[in-house]
């Protein structure tokens, strides 16, 4: 059996990347009225200018390490967030829906008065 040392490379890198996917932290930090699209973009900025704007605590080295796997994972996290768009977008109108259906009427959770 051949050992292929580039297609384990490979495996190894995606596998380092999805650890670090902005895309998929977002989607699981955020709560069902709060979806929003591009959430792993969004997180990527955010991120990276929480490092430059001085509001996290970690050394300068990690500060890099950091920066610099936000900066790799944001093409994947444009790439990821396009692709599931369509679903973002379904979750931002099912849940508008949901809230307006279930409004009740005159406070008491039914449309007419007893």
């Amino acid at each position: 059996m051949k050992f292929n040392i580039g297609r384990w490379a490979v495996v190894i890198l995606m596998s380092l990347l999805m650890l670090n996917c902005s895309s998929i932290r977002a989607r699981n930090d955020i709560s069902a009225n709060e979806w929003t699209v591009y959430p792993g973009i969004k997180k990527d900025i955010k991120e990276t200018g929480e490092l430059f704007g001085g509001k996290r605590s970690e050394s300068g080295w990690v500060k890099g390490l950091i920066t610099s796997f936000l900066i790799i994972d944001l093409p994947f996290s444009a790439v990821f967030d396009t692709i599931v768009a369509p679903y973002d977008l379904y979750r931002i109108n099912a849940s508008e829906s949901t809230v307006e259906r279930g409004k009740p009427q005159n406070g008491l959770g039914r449309d007419k008065a007893p």
